[in-house]
């Protein structure tokens, strides 16, 4: 790689970004950098996997623990996850949407999802009957708040760190977080681990190189 390339390269991605992906060689600096968006998008499909069936599943336990009712409305959330529906509603109407319990659950974060298998909720009953049934194929060992709240925070900070286009190249669990999170699917819904498994590419990526 010339010097001017590089050079132009640096201009647009800024040095502060390509400081991080450090290498003895301009050509392994810009490596280290295709390096990591490959294995963002590698880890990409099981995130989505993850968070789609998460939100489907917590969905499904609440509205059978109040009867097909709407749990929204119905059960003893906290301020800041009632202000979080409150403001997926706003969102919702912004982009001149019908407000509907389906938009909502998609529009709510992967922390609010997840906030059902904390230490917050830990008092009340509907937070048994998720890890029951949202979690149907989940051994009884790890079937607590306290495993699950550890395992999927740590999906939540890889989520986040993918969609800002931040360094995660250098996690050095990277290899049990992929394992975890095919896992945590099964969890869910076997048969769409088993898909997830079909397009998964992520061992591969950790050794992302080209010539330039």
């Amino acid at each position: 790689m010339k010097q001017n390339q590089f050079d132009s390269l640096e201009n647009a991605l800024t040095q502060i970004r390509l400081q991080v992906y450090a290498g003895n060689t301009k050509e392994e600096i810009i490596n280290n950098y295709l390096n990591n968006i490959e294995i963002c998008r590698a880890f990409y499909p099981l995130l989505h996997f993850f968070e789609v069936c998460l939100r489907n599943a917590i969905d499904k336990s609440l509205t059978a623990y109040v009867n097909g009712q709407e749990w929204m409305d119905i059960l003893p959330l906290d301020s800041k996850s009632k202000l979080k529906i409150i403001n997926a509603k706003q969102t919702i109407q912004l982009h001149k949407h019908i407000v509907t319990h389906d938009r909502i659950v998609a529009e709510l974060s992967l922390g609010f999802w997840t906030s059902f298998v904390s230490k917050k909720f830990s008092q009340y009953p509907f937070q048994g009957y998720v890890l029951r049934f949202a979690f149907p194929n989940c051994p009884k060992f790890m079937r607590t708040a306290k495993n699950m709240q550890k395992r999927f925070e740590s999906f939540r900070i890889l989520r986040n760190r993918i969609s800002h286009c931040e360094r995660i190249n250098h996690f050095k669990k990277l290899t049990i977080l992929h394992t975890e999170l095919l896992e945590s699917i099964g969890w869910i819904e076997k048969e769409v681990a088993d898909l997830a498994s079909k397009m998964d590419n992520v061992q591969s990526s950790l050794n992302f190189r080209i010539p330039l």
